[in-house]
């Protein structure tokens, strides 16, 4: 089955999106989505599910093509129990089974099926609705920042999915090892131009750098063609009148040509003093009712730290910033903050910004001039130096796109030339050219960084030690991320059962059922199973009933796997619980 673009022009305002662009995708592709923000990545996934109409140009779907479709900040029914809400998603043609929207929800860390998403976090909400996109039958799946809000063990357990999965994948990510393990073709969008490369992220970027390469190479004999026939018809009016016609309308077509220019994104903060007390935490202590986040907790910063700080989602990562920035308190031990902190804090949501301000007054709110290393720059320069264009500063602040905001929200807090800086998740939404220049001004900024993040690439680049939050213990170590991981046991079930104290050896009624169903359905089923096989040696000579048997005898295999693969992975979630 194919999606096919067949020269799809689509405008958005006044800049142009897709500009004539032709591709096919295929059932059987694995395709990375890639480009900076604000070129169309989003924008090409909502035409292909038609939310959004191409001004000219068609765009054609094989006929009975499933496309199920992952968004970035899915909502759901809080009426509705997590199982009704995956169900929602059964046919008669493609049924979905209870055991295996059970099976899915445990494996992203939902053990009680009964719940309702009430006041779900973001995290939570991406998980509920990855499970429901990967359980329900489907031919192309399409993804937006699935990673995301994800645990490191869930990312890694979705990677080991995907690479699994049989039919076509479309993605969006900024993950890195997501795209060079899962994908085995690349998408960019650029400049209304689609570029489809055979190779996954790794690979591409080989081909993108040689593409790069030859346009320049083109636009460079373009103009110097350009420049002669420009030299040629500003000749005397004698000469003039002798000029050839067709050569005329050759210079005018070329004239037309518009040259798009990759610009490059920069920006260097000057230097603030940071004195010789910069960050010390010593027996520290915080807990939440029914929840120790961490105690007995011994910290130092050093001034060219590069700390990462990974765990769970909910383990206490963001409280830590918030300690430190004054906004919550340790239960006990202390914390001793030195007296020239200039701390730039990079929040991990967009809430912070006014969706109804202008972008060049969000800027322009805290100072209109920005010392850098080259001297003093106004907002409005500044902006340009982060590929704001001139319509773009003067647009309101919800006009752009979630990674345009993520950069808008960067700028800001750079511009303030903090000598510290406090990263929650600062990858989310942002597309990997401005994730490159992040990581190149982080390795280079004098003064200490304490970041959050899930993103693995992202961590292992830059990180020269981490603080990992690990059963009401932060540990320090100076592994890498992929190292501490590899480390680790890594199983490929569901992240570890979380239970409150009061019923930490119980486990939920809905799961117990579920094994004691299973452990009388399977015995059952491999009796069917051995019936079939009798039946299949005495109808040797009946070829239509061979045909009826076999597929009968393998939907029943399938079905005895999955069913025995769940009914394992309930022995050990029960095992857990007995353990505690």
């Amino acid at each position: 089955m194919n999606i096919t673009f067949s020269n799809v022009t689509f405008k958005y305002i006044e800049k142009k999106i897709l500009d004539n662009a032709s591709f096919s995708i295929t059932d059987s592709d694995k395709i990375g989505l890639v480009g900076i923000n604000g070129m169309g990545k989003s924008t090409l996934l909502k035409l292909i599910l038609g939310i959004e109409k191409p001004i000219s140009g068609e765009i054609i779907i094989s006929g009975g093509m499933r496309i199920n479709y992952l968004e970035q900040d899915p909502i759901f029914d809080e009426s509705k129990s997590l199982l009704e809400i995956i169900m929602a998603g059964s046919t008669k043609e493609f049924p979905i089974n209870d055991y295996e929207a059970n099976s899915i929800l445990s494996k992203l860390g939902f053990y009680d099926s009964s719940i309702k998403p009430v006041n779900f976090s973001g995290g939570e909400k991406k998980r509920l609705a990855l499970a429901k996109v990967l359980v329900t039958p489907c031919d192309m799946l399409i993804l937006d920042e699935p990673t995301n809000h994800l645990d490191n063990e869930i990312i890694m357990w979705l990677e080991k999915y995907l690479i699994k999965f049989k039919k076509g994948l479309l993605m969006v990510t900024h993950d890195r090892y997501f795209l060079t393990r899962v994908c085995n073709k690349m998408m960019e969008v650029d400049f209304g131009k689609i570029y489809l490369y055979e190779a996954n992220y790794e690979k591409c970027l080989d081909l993108k750098n040689k593409r790069l390469e030859d346009e320049e190479s083109y636009k460079k004999h373009l103009k110097k063609v350009l420049k002669a026939e420009t030299d040629w018809m500003n000749r005397g009016v004698e000469a003039r009148r002798t000029k050839s016609k067709s050569r005329i309308e050759r210079f005018k077509e070329l004239s037309k040509i518009s040259f798009n220019e990759h610009k490059d994104m920069e920006f260097t903060s000057v230097n603030t003093y940071l004195g010789k007390k910069i960050i010390s935490i010593k027996d520290g202590k915080k807990e939440f009712p029914n929840k120790l986040l961490f105690e007995n907790f011994n910290f130092d910063l050093g001034r060219n730290d590069i700390v990462g700080i990974v765990g769970d989602n909910g383990c206490g990562k963001t409280t830590l910033f918030k300690i430190i920035m004054g906004q919550d308190t340790l239960d006990s031990g202390e914390l001793i903050l030195g007296e020239t902190l200039k701390i730039g804090y990079f929040s991990q949501t967009l809430d912070v910004i006014d969706p109804d301000i202008r972008v060049i007054d969000y800027i322009k709110n805290d100072t209109n001039l920005i010392e850098t290393l080259d001297g003093t720059i106004d907002a409005n320069t500044l902006l340009d130096r982060f590929l704001f264009t001139s319509d773009m500063k003067y647009s309101k602040v919800k006009m752009l796109s979630g990674g345009e905001k993520r950069r808008l929200q960067l700028i800001k807090v750079l511009a303030s030339n903090p000598n510290i800086l406090l990263f929650d998740e600062p990858t989310n939404d942002l597309d990997l050219y401005t994730l490159e220049i992040l990581e190149d001004y982080l390795l280079n900024f004098k003064g200490p960084v304490l970041v959050v993040s899930h993103d693995r690439y992202f961590i292992d680049k830059i990180c020269d030690k981490l603080l990992i939050y690990e059963y009401g213990n932060i540990i320090e170590t100076l592994k890498s991320l992929s190292e501490y991981l590899d480390s680790k046991v890594v199983e490929t079930k569901s992240v570890e059962v979380k239970v409150n104290t009061k019923n930490k050896n119980k486990m939920p009624a809905s799961l117990r059922n579920e094994l004691t169903k299973l452990e009388e359905e399977i015995p059952a089923l491999e009796e069917h199973a051995k019936e079939l096989k009798a039946s299949l040696n005495e109808s040797s000579t009946d070829f239509h009933k061979l045909m009826e048997l076999n597929e009968e005898l393998e939907k029943l295999s399938s079905e005895i796997d999955t069913k025995t693969n769940r009914y394992f992975e309930l022995l050990e979630i029960k095992e857990s619980y007995d353990n505690n």
